[in-house]
């Protein structure tokens, strides 16, 4: 698994995205995959519930699907000519949208319900993410929008604005990983 979702519905389960090209759902009581949502592919790199009963993934095939829970056809399927791999998704505390990490060193903004539509006047960028999965999170009132960079830095924009309202500089120089002794 490259991501995985406790499921907010049912305690019991959770949903895995693969580098075999699909989602998984656990039950954890059964200790088995119940159901499999094999659309995708290429590699599902992030999954996230829109509510209880809905879910989305993306993957690195440069699209996002979005799912009934416990159905294995998906009710949306999102891919453009433009897109690029999406290897982080947040949603909005509203519940009306969610924000995707694109490789590009943008990230771009969704419809939570109804069509799904990309709402392109939400459109975040000034950060370097290509080839990363920077993690990206709202603030819990909504208002900001805070996502890492493959710099070592973390960008803080102003949802209303879309302007970067704080760059928090994180490490300098990378440090080479310890070797084992």
């Amino acid at each position: 698994p490259y991501c995985a979702r406790l499921c907010p519905a049912n305690e019991n389960e959770c949903l895995c995205g693969t580098s075999q090209r699909r989602v998984v759902q656990w039950d954890f009581r059964a200790g088995k995959v119940v159901q499999e949502y094999e659309e995708h592919q290429a590699n599902v790199n992030a999954v996230l519930f829109l509510d209880a009963s809905r879910f989305v993934s993306s993957s690195d095939d440069k699209s996002l699907r979005v799912w009934d829970y416990g159905i294995p056809v998906p009710v949306r399927y999102i891919s453009e000519p433009t897109m690029h791999s999406m290897p982080a998704l947040c949603l909005h505390p509203s519940g009306k949208y969610f924000a995707a990490q694109s490789l590009d060193n943008k990230i771009v903004v969704y419809e939570a319900a109804g069509s799904y539509h990309l709402l392109p006047r939400k459109r975040f960028t000034g950060h370097m993410s290509a080839g990363y999965a920077c993690q990206l999170s709202f603030s819990p009132d909504g208002r900001y929008l805070a996502a890492g960079s493959r710099r070592g830095d973390i960008s803080v924009w102003d949802i209303a604005t879309g302007d970067v309202r704080l760059r928090l500089l994180g490490h300098r120089e990378r440090q080479p990983p310890p070797q084992p002794p």
